[in-house]
């Protein structure tokens, strides 16, 4: 890559402005969102991928870390999600999905499009790693609901969608492809649950579990949602949601 002048960026600072570039994309910065992602995509480096991958702070805080926090916490106000102890295998799936466009390629999912944008950036062995190092972090628990939450409905609500691909403690289960819910901050699953229920998320064909949560969700309005939500909340803290279950 050559500067303005037509001189050679050195490879560290190539890596660099590239990271910027993204850490400004995912903070909403860089103007509109479609010219964000075709500026990703013509920006990048010649092969494709973050260059200086042996750089020894990783994957993880070489790019992910402006967002999702150093103990992958997340911030809400980029709207990335708590991921510390996700397991490897469901972020390398994920991540699959946002290099294939089953996920983060509808018009309504902005985040989604950035983080898709930074997917197709990686090598695979970034993802892998980065994977390794969000797999490993302790994990932040999704927060405890209020004490006005109706547990005993989310209870029921969960017991009879959720309970049999995500498990009775919420912690997922690779052969079913369902995510652990239980480290997911309240904000991130309550909008997720609606882009799925909207077809936002997980309606792109060849999405199996992705078109499975779109049928769930479709069943659920927003009140249930929402007390969803809180008992994802509990069940996180303790709470069994197996004598619930209908039989």
């Amino acid at each position: 890559m050559e500067t303005s002048d037509g001189q050679s960026r050195p490879p560290a600072q190539r890596t660099r402005r590239w990271q910027l570039f993204a850490a400004c994309l995912l903070l909403g910065g860089c103007g509109n969102h479609d010219e964000n992602v075709e500026s990703v995509e013509s920006s990048q480096p010649e092969n494709g991928v973050v260059e200086n991958v042996s750089d020894p702070k990783g994957a993880y805080e070489q790019v992910c870390i402006t967002c999702h926090g150093p103990n992958g916490e997340g911030n809400e106000d980029v709207k990335s999600p708590s991921i510390a102890g996700l397991p490897a295998w469901y972020i390398e799936e994920q991540f699959r999905k946002f290099r294939e466009g089953q996920r983060g390629a509808h018009q309504d999912d902005g985040p989604g499009q950035q983080m898709r944008a930074i997917a197709l950036s990686l090598s695979e062995d970034q993802i892998k790693e980065a994977a390794e190092t969000v797999s490993s972090m302790p994990i932040v628990l999704t927060e405890k609901p209020g004490s006005d939450a109706n547990i005993e409905k989310g209870r029921y609500i969960f017991a009879n969608h959720c309970m049999e691909c995500h498990r009775y403690n919420g912690k997922g289960e690779v052969v079913f492809h369902s995510a652990q819910l239980i480290s997911l901050n309240r904000s991130y699953l309550r909008r997720q649950l609606k882009n799925f229920h909207a077809g936002v998320r997980g309606g792109e064909e060849g999405d199996i579990s992705g078109n499975k949560m779109v049928d769930v969700t479709s069943r659920l309005n927003d009140e249930q949602i929402e007390i969803l939500v809180d008992y994802i909340g509990a069940l996180a803290h303790g709470d069994d949601p197996r004598p619930a279950r209908e039989r």
